[in-house]
């Protein structure tokens, strides 16, 4: 539907003549543009539904210049940018053995299992493109296309909205026909301890015996 730009943010109208700003939110969706969606309207009665198609806010009219100062606010945070000093976003990462993520030395709270493991993929293919079929085929690999790409978008939103909550400015960039992930020197790295350590050997990764060389 939409021409493959660098998208920041899409700012939609709900009321549009043909088809309504939530209706084309969906279809976006489905077909895999994963940008922040912003809603304006007249009429606060859409709120909970706006929310229900991933929207980042929702912003009454007419559009105020506070409203545009908390909206960048926003879509800063949401990409990252945080003004609290560096060490606070630091993640500490161990994948040999008993793997784990942390920070401020606790462990993180995933919102499902397959977020924290498609973390993970991201992570080990070192910021490069992946394409989604093959992302598909290692995490979801019994799952009809349909339901496989759906589960794979809201992941990917998912682990976007954990790292802006948590203010670390870990980002996930929409590629030709696929996905990478930058850590923007976030994340420290614990030394293995063990020689005989495995790569997530605790989390039991199909695909990640197939990368025991890194």
């Amino acid at each position: 539907m939409l021409p493959l730009y660098t998208l920041d943010a899409i700012l939609l109208d709900i009321e549009m003549p043909k088809m309504t700003g939530i209706e084309l939110a969906q279809k976006l969706v489905s077909e895999g543009i994963d940008v922040p969606v912003i809603f304006s309207t007249a009429y606060p009665n859409y709120a909970l539904e706006a929310f229900r198609v991933q929207a980042l806010d929702y912003i009454l009219k007419p559009l105020t210049p506070n409203a545009v100062k908390d909206l960048d606010y926003r879509l800063k945070k949401y990409y990252g940018v945080s003004n609290q000093q560096r060490n606070s976003n630091t993640l500490q990462v161990q994948l040999y053995g008993n793997t784990f993520v942390k920070k401020d030395h606790q462990s993180l709270k995933w919102p499902t299992r397959v977020t924290e493991e498609l973390f993970y993929y991201f992570l080990l293919h070192k910021e490069k493109a992946v394409s989604k079929w093959h992302i598909i085929d290692d995490i979801w690999p019994n799952i009809a296309e349909k339901r496989a790409l759906a589960n794979l978008y809201n992941t990917i939103y998912r682990i976007r909205q954990l790292f802006s909550e948590l203010n670390v400015p870990i980002t996930i960039e929409r590629t030709t026909d696929g996905y990478a992930m930058h850590i923007n020197q976030t994340i420290q790295f614990i030394e293995k301890h063990n020689t005989n350590d495995l790569l997530l050997e605790s989390k039991g990764y199909l695909w990640a015996y197939k990368l025991q060389s890194i």
